[in-house]
């Protein structure tokens, strides 16, 4: 089986990315490093740069049967490696962890990368200097994220879980890969080798940052830029309602002047033309 793990940019995919490794290692799945044709080859884990068809493909015939790899990725989705996903979802070959954070902590998490790149002249994030230039890229990531969390079988994980309430992070995914119940001592082990021994990029570990660093007003503002982002927060972070995520094809779903069988046309009245 392969598990991706897709994150929004600055949205604590790291972490969880971790807990999953953990998780499997702990259940007996060791990690190892994939070819270099799968992972991008500058990069020290399973990280994918681009998730294609062909990608998919191989990286399904790497993984032996015997083995649960994870996948770290923050790429764009397009709908025919959507569809190829949720069909391995369904076959049992693949799992999928999606990622996500209150946009208007990424948006604070994006200037402190810009601060720190252009303290030290790094190309990444430096162009990172205002909150209008950090919700431009939230509300591109916004976009992505939205194709992902789409996937049928996708398991959602929001960052104040997975940052805060890990043990109650690791047992969702253990029930979700079909493993016998964690015992409480397992759930520690899991939990401590990655807050331990891992890189995560925690960065300051603040819950609900944005009450503390935005005025409401600010953080109020900050939402009006970011499309769909109070909509967002309203539904997918504050009710886990993950319906957000839904992608409407065109021409379904249309119940005004919709075409019946056989071409004719139907109004909102409900008369046919």
């Amino acid at each position: 089986m392969v598990v991706i793990s897709y994150g929004l940019t600055k949205s604590g995919s790291t972490l969880a990315f971790e807990l999953c490794k953990s998780l499997l290692t702990e259940a007996g799945y060791s990690q190892r490093l994939l070819p270099e044709t799968i992972r991008a080859p500058e990069e020290s884990v399973n990280f994918a740069a681009m998730v294609t068809l062909p990608w998919l493909e191989r990286v399904l015939n790497e993984v032996k049967d015997d083995e649960i790899i994870a996948i770290k990725t923050h790429t764009n989705l397009r709908p025919p490696e959507r569809m190829f996903i949720r069909q391995a979802i369904e076959n049992g070959k693949m799992r999928l962890h999606v990622n996500f954070r209150d946009p208007r902590e990424i948006a604070l998490s994006l200037l402190d990368a810009g601060k720190t790149a252009r303290e030290n002249n790094w190309a990444a994030f430096a162009e990172f200097a205002t909150l209008s230039d950090a919700a431009a890229e939230v509300g591109r990531q916004l976009t992505k994220c939205r194709r992902w969390g789409a996937v049928k079988g996708a398991l959602h994980l929001y960052y104040n879980d997975v940052a805060f309430d890990p043990e109650a992070t690791v047992t969702r995914m253990a029930a979700d890969f079909g493993f016998p119940a964690l015992d409480p001592e397992q759930i520690q082990r899991v939990v401590a080798r990655v807050f331990k021994d891992t890189f995560t990029q925690k960065n300051k570990g603040i819950k609900d940052r944005y009450k503390q660093d935005l005025s409401p007003e600010e953080a109020d503002r900050l939402l009006s830029e970011i499309p769909d982002g109070r909509r967002f927060v309203n539904k997918v972070c504050k009710q886990r309602d993950y319906s957000w995520f839904r992608i409407i094809q065109p021409g379904k779903n249309r119940r005004a002047h919709g075409r019946l069988p056989g071409g004719n046309m139907v109004s909102k009245a409900g008369k046919t033309k």
